[in-house]
């Protein structure tokens, strides 16, 4: 079942999902082979919301590496927050 709302992946702030208000929110692409279970997780992707997105200019890397993978080493199995 597709979850009705967004979740910020930093702030944890829900909105429901639309055209219109899902459009200003930032998605980072888990890389491939990586298993994550979060709530901000939308197929394979992870929100953030506009807010976030603003206030954080390097929301992507700090997301990544909290939960413990990185864009320059080989990402884990599986990783969990």
């Amino acid at each position: 079942m597709s979850r009705l709302y967004l979740v910020c992946a930093i702030c944890s702030r829900r909105q429901a999902e639309g055209l219109l208000s899902g459009a200003a929110w930032g998605r980072l692409a888990l890389p491939p082979g990586v298993e994550v279970d979060h709530p901000a997780l939308k197929g394979s992707h992870l929100c953030c919301c506009p807010s976030c997105v603003q206030r954080h200019p390097g929301w992507q890397e700090e997301l990544l590496a909290s939960l413990g993978l990185s864009q320059h080493n080989g990402p884990p199995q599986s990783a969990a927050r």
